[in-house]
């Protein structure tokens, strides 16, 4: 199965992915797979370098395994090189005219050929399916077979801790390899504030949380992390933030207001997302957006640095397909 032909029977409702022309001309020198990956790579080299044990977990980056006509051998091994995990959203379960219904048995066999290849090299694959009851007891079941690392949460706003942990342990997490669970919790607001938020998360006994670096439009600090990183039953875990490199946000502190307005707009800023509001598609091989991502202090990823995360999801990494 091809990843055109899975485009159109995986359902896109996460990005809302459209389509958008890339010039015929560039296609020679220039391919929006390769600029991802190459990406990709960048961040690693620039994290490892200011702290060597810093991991990488990415987020929609399947379709990246795949070797086509623009996306070569060498371009997969340099993805695999790069990253320390591979995370998957909706794997078992997809939305289809209002109702989650089981993936076909075609997409499942496209993505497990996929996702054995980070698995031959010893990386952890991870998925992250939105369903409850029955459903999510078969979700993860479907995961142990494949020796995925399968969550399941009720709801797509990842906002709440899940009231039960799968295999709850007490031994020191080092590399995103050695865990047996994670939380990712991308939105506090029902967090009455910020302490009643941090205190949650300490309390919580995953051994990998996933978490946005900022609370309340302020970044989180490392005085905010480092209580975060001792499990409540023994144990350390692995603290990572959530970074978009796919796709920009109005409600980023980077973000220009006077960037509303269409004729103000940056080059590398494309159209928004139906699917979320207020995120942005971007041209994620462009030195401005580069600039947001890393390479000053200002910068999102020099903040999580700073901040003491263990590492970053990367997410948003099929948005390589907005330029298809």
């Amino acid at each position: 199965m091809t990843l055109k032909k899975l485009i159109k029977t995986m359902a896109a409702g996460l990005l809302g992915l459209g389509l958008a022309a890339t010039p015929a001309t560039a296609q020679a020198v220039f391919t929006p797979e390769q600029a991802m990956v190459d990406l990709a790579s960048d961040i690693h080299d620039y994290a490892r370098a200011r702290n060597p044990d810093f991991q990488l977990l990415g987020n929609g980056a399947i379709g990246l395994l795949e070797v086509t006509k623009d996306e070569s051998e060498k371009s997969v091994e340099k993805l695999l090189s790069s990253l320390d995990g591979f995370l998957g959203e909706s794997i078992f379960y997809m939305e289809k005219d209002g109702k989650t219904v089981p993936r076909s048995p075609e997409v499942l066999t496209y993505l497990d050929a996929m996702l054995a290849k980070p698995k031959s090299r010893g990386l952890p694959v991870w998925t992250l399916d939105y369903v409850t009851g029955r459903k999510a007891a078969i979700d993860r079941n479907k995961g142990t077979i494949r020796s995925y690392i399968s969550m399941t949460s009720a709801t797509t706003g990842l906002d709440e801790i899940p009231p039960e942990v799968p295999h709850e342990n007490k031994k020191d997490i080092k590399k995103l390899k050695d865990a047996e669970n994670f939380l990712i919790l991308n939105n506090p607001m029902k967090f009455e504030n910020k302490k009643a938020y941090l205190s949650a998360l300490a309390a919580s006994p995953f051994d990998v949380v996933i978490i946005d670096p900022d609370y309340g439009g302020s970044p989180l600090t490392a005085d905010d992390i480092s209580p975060l990183k001792e499990k409540p039953q023994g144990g350390q875990r692995l603290l990572l933030a959530y970074l978009s490199i796919g796709e920009a946000a109005d409600y980023r502190s980077y973000w220009d207001s006077s960037w509303n307005d269409e004729s103000a707009r940056p080059a590398w800023l494309e159209k928004p997302n139906p699917a979320w509001p207020g995120a942005w598609r971007v041209r994620y091989w462009t030195k401005d957006w580069r600039n947001i991502l890393y390479g000053n202090k200002e910068s999102s990823l020099d903040r999580i640095l700073s901040a003491g995360f263990d590492g970053a999801l990367l997410d948003v990494m099929d948005g390589w397909m907005t330029f298809k």
